[in-house]
């Protein structure tokens, strides 16, 4: 807490002022009897302390310092307590109060006859002169401590404060300011603000009085944009001749790459999307997976193609969970979901004005949205043939032009675009830009339909019901035998999306605790499908196929167990028949099958997998 040394300056001044007044020497000590003003005599001893520094009772200063008492000392003689050491012939003391703390004392002290005279005949006067100064240097140690508090708030916002006089000059700054700008303090205090900013509207806030908000700026050197700012702007009323007047303006600043930031952290829904949650045990599945997680790392364009309902955006979004721009945001635009009027403006953002209905502060971009992290362009294939050239622009300089814009904004983005569309196709039908496949193809994927992943079915089916068992609030255990056989022959056109709307349906209408053929969609009962009537319908309630079928759990689990054990016991064997039955070939097998070396042995060892023979070299496991 600030004390009376916080203000030495004021308090010399002060004693100075008493001694040339009164004629006689003035002392000042704080609340730990150190001297922090002092005339005459004390002047040298400033710095020192009275009475050892020791604060006790049976001392005069340090009694006055506990009790808050004041002292008048007539003949130094006649006080027990009084230790004169200078030939002190007589002392007033008062202690200088703020609130409920004693901040230290002021003393009027005697050393000659005619101080002494002027001491005694005057006592009564000269303390209540003496309070007064207490008081005058109590209220200056409030202001020194309001200053410094509100100081410290200053300096401690997370925004860039700059307060501006009615000429359009810096009078002050936080670090933050420097740190934003890139300026010492030194060299933007006493500078006009257009030297930084040159485009900020000072004079029609001076002249209105109105404050603006959300304020675009850019400071620049030499025409390039070096930083971007989103500012806040209040003018500073006071009063002059019996009214208020507009003395100024406080600006409010942030980076707007960190406004964006902080915007995404707080509205896009928490989405730990890992390789782990992308179902797949199959070879093509295993590889798309380790080779995602190969490249995650870095800042490569990449393009995911494959049909709807594949899982290319949760691709996408594991990918850049994974990547160094995890902490960044993850930003989706749907290419074929915006009308190409709008699509510009939602990818690249407008200046104010830009257009009639332009809002006033202009509009940020999906790119500005995804500076520091990554943009999902999902269904490229429906990208505008006219903007094509102004995405790959952007891919090619890592800036953006804004609609009625001047200057180039940089970005820093990882684009990833998806497409269920042949793009090839498409670029020989001059219906995509040959230049742009290639900037988004540097790595490509493919993801393979459903139906082409039959092994991965059941693993898919069982997490979707676990899923939408937990959303629903239900515990459905499985499925019947006849449900289970209509899933597993359904060739599935949506794919996974398809699937898990299925099972979405299933679990919702369902009331057992098996979900039975009955209750699943009439889509599933197509020629050729599993569990049909005969008139291609699905079953009924009164029809034996469609009837409920009353199993034990152990029963119906054992069934749909049964399949899962053996899709996974061909998968295994065929995986260790590849890499070898040693421990390095099943070390290799775990690698690849995305599981750990414990649970394959625990696998082998409940399905008993078996090798067939052992190749030379091989050891035992």
């Amino acid at each position: 807490m600030l004390g009376l040394e916080a203000i030495q300056t004021t308090a010399l001044e002060v004693a100075e002022a008493i001694t040339h007044v009164l004629g006689i020497e003035t002392e000042i000590v704080d609340a730990n009897l150190k001297i922090i003003a002092g005339t005459g005599r004390y002047e040298a001893k400033i710095g020192g302390y009275e009475e050892d520094g020791r604060i006790r009772r049976d001392r005069l200063y340090g009694r006055m310092l506990v009790t808050g008492e004041e002292a008048i000392i007539e003949n130094s003689t006649d006080y027990p307590e009084y230790h004169p050491r200078e030939g002190e012939r007589g002392e007033i003391s008062c202690p200088v109060v703020l609130g409920d703390r004693i901040l230290g004392l002021v003393a009027l002290v005697a050393f000659s006859r005619e101080q002494h005279d002027l001491l005694l005949s005057n006592s009564a006067h000269l303390l209540l002169f003496l309070k007064k100064m207490a008081a005058l240097l109590a209220s200056k140690v409030k202001e020194v401590r309001q200053t410094s508090e509100i100081q410290s708030i200053f300096e401690s916002l997370h925004d860039g404060i700059l307060a501006i006089d009615h000429g359009g000059v810096i009078q002050s700054c936080n670090r933050r300011a420097e740190v934003l700008l890139g300026v010492p303090r030194k060299e933007l205090v006493n500078q006009p603000l257009g030297r930084f900013w040159p485009a900020f509207p000072l004079a029609e806030i001076l002249r209105t009085g109105i404050p603006l908000m959300d304020l675009e700026q850019a400071s620049g050197n030499g025409g390039s944009v070096d930083r971007r700012f989103l500012c806040n702007a209040a003018p500073v009323k006071a009063e002059v001749g019996g009214g208020p007047v507009i003395s100024g303006v406080v600006v409010s600043f942030q980076n707007i790459s960190d406004v964006t930031s902080r915007i995404n952290s707080l509205t896009q829904v928490e989405d730990p999307t890992s390789f782990e949650e992308i179902i797949g045990t199959g070879p093509v599945m295993i590889q798309i997976k380790k080779k995602a997680a190969q490249i995650a790392a870095g800042g490569s364009t990449i393009l995911i193609t494959g049909e709807s309902g594949t899982g290319k955006g949760l691709l996408a979004r594991a990918i850049h969970n994974a990547g160094s721009r995890r902490d960044g945001p993850f930003i989706t635009i749907n290419c074929g979901a915006i009308p190409d009027t709008l699509l510009e403006s939602e990818l690249f953002g407008y200046q104010p004005g830009a257009f009639t209905g332009a809002g006033k502060g202009g509009k940020v971009g999906k790119f500005e949205l995804a500076d520091g992290g990554t943009l999902f362009l999902d269904e490229i294939g429906d990208f505008p043939l006219h903007l094509q050239v102004k995405l790959l622009h952007v891919l090619q300089n890592r800036e953006i032009d804004r609609i009625g814009g001047t200057r180039p904004v940089p970005v820093d983005v990882r684009i990833i675009a998806a497409t269920n569309r042949d793009l090839e196709e498409m670029m020989r039908r001059r219906e995509f830009r040959e230049d742009l496949f290639f900037r988004l193809n540097v790595i490509p994927f493919h993801l393979p339909p459903l139906r082409e992943r039959p092994g991965d079915l059941i693993l898919l089916i069982e997490g979707a019901l676990a899923r939408f068992n937990g959303l629903i609030g239900k515990q459905i255990l499985g499925f019947t035998p006849d449900a289970m056989d209509i899933l597993l022959s359904h060739s599935w056109p949506g794919n996974i999306r398809e699937l898990e709307n299925t099972v979405e349906y299933a679990v919702n209408l369902e009331e057992g605790p098996f979900i039975q053929a009955g209750n699943l969609p009439r889509r599933l009962f197509g020629a050729g499908a599993g569990g049909m009537t005969p008139a291609g319908s699905p079953p009924k309630a009164g029809d034996h196929r469609g009837a409920p079928f009353r199993f034990e759990p152990r029963t119906a689990l054992g069934s749909l167990n049964e399949k899962t054990d053996a899709f996974q016991r061909a998968l295994i064997r065929e995986c260790l028949d590849r890499t070898g039955h040693s421990v390095p070939g099943k070390r290799r097998a775990a690698e690849e099958l995305g599981i750990s070396e414990s649970t394959l042995y625990r696998r082998i060892r409940e399905l008993d997998i078996k090798k067939e023979a052992a190749r030379p070299g091989e050891e035992d496991s």
